[in-house]
């Protein structure tokens, strides 16, 4: 695994090896390797992101994109953008930690490079049905399932 961690952001100190620890293990259970960079910003950066590359006008919590590369069969490419100011500020709406919020967007993230979509009801159902299962095993809580 190749792993770049970009922090440009003010509201949470990120630990970078809590961060690689998660990835790995995420990896690990998918049974894949990566070559990827995340970038850890603010709601104006990741709007500025989200239009320029998508269309979208607004601030969103993860974006990710991935790399046109040749690669191997089991080894993914890409980068993974997060808003830690949008973590922060729904963690405080939903009384979670900022910490697990951030999480979430990692898993979501790495999820759709690893291939899943959420696009359709069905597909949104398995990715977050996958999601939950990796946030528990990271032993984080499954936000989707209520309380």
């Amino acid at each position: 695994m190749k792993l770049e961690i970009i922090d440009l952001q003010k509201f949470q100190p990120i630990d970078k090896n809590k961060i690689k620890k998660i990835i790995k293990g995420i990896l690990k259970v998918e049974k894949k390797d990566a070559e990827l960079s995340i970038v850890f910003i603010d709601n104006k950066t990741i709007k500025q992101i989200n239009r320029a590359f998508l269309g979208h006008n607004y601030a969103t919590d993860v974006l990710s994109f991935t790399y046109d590369e040749p690669s191997f069969k089991n080894n993914v490419k890409g980068e993974i953008v997060v808003s830690v100011e949008m973590a922060s500020k729904l963690s405080r709406r939903y009384g979670y930690e900022v910490e697990g919020e951030i999480v979430l967007y990692l898993v979501h993230g790495l999820l759709h490079l690893l291939g899943y979509d959420d696009k359709r009801k069905k597909d949104a159902k398995k990715m977050h049905q996958r999601a939950g299962e990796l946030l528990s095993s990271l032993g984080y809580r499954d936000v989707y399932i209520p309380n």
